[in-house]
């Protein structure tokens, strides 16, 4: 079970990787490692997919994960917002859509049993929820932290306004 972002509430930003409403984590990467003949080669969060706003939306994730030599593997895909990513409110930006594939650029669908051949990877890049509130109104100091933690990009800080040119 892996999440991509929740949306930014009035007073506070989305919350990162987390499932709403219910709040569920992933397993640890160990635990999952530790079950099948998988490896789980990037798990982190994925820079600049929440949407810009007042209040940044929650950031999603990018999973790489290999089946283990000699293996390959199937697995059930349950992917929202691959097409259509979490929509700003009163101002704010639409987070990044999702994305699955695997890592030699082959497109798989978001819902349904998927094969992920021996020697390939299956890239999981999970949607941002959308910001809220005018970009502009988000103080520099803020938008700095946010690209000094990897949670946007310097290019990024562009879209809030008083903000560019000060991360």
């Amino acid at each position: 079970f892996n999440s991509g972002g929740t949306g930014a509430r009035a007073a506070l930003d989305g919350l990162n990787a987390t499932a709403f409403p219910s709040g569920v984590h992933t397993m640890p990467i160990e635990a999952t490692e530790n079950v099948g003949p998988v490896i789980v080669w990037r798990k982190e969060l994925r820079e600049g997919s929440g949407g810009a706003g007042a209040q940044r939306g929650g950031l999603g994730q990018m999973i790489e994960i290999e089946a283990a030599e000699g293996f390959s593997f199937r697995f059930s895909a349950m992917f929202d917002r691959l097409g259509h990513p979490a929509r700003g409110r009163d101002g704010g930006l639409d987070g990044a859509p999702g994305g699955v594939a695997l890592d030699d650029g082959t497109v798989l669908k978001g819902k349904g049993l998927q094969f992920v051949p021996e020697g390939r990877r299956l890239v999981l890049s999970l949607p941002g929820g959308g910001g809220y509130g005018d970009p502009a109104e988000r103080p520099a100091d803020t938008v700095a932290h946010d690209v000094r933690h990897g949670y946007i990009t310097g290019e990024q800080a562009a879209l809030y306004g008083k903000a560019q040119g000060k991360a």
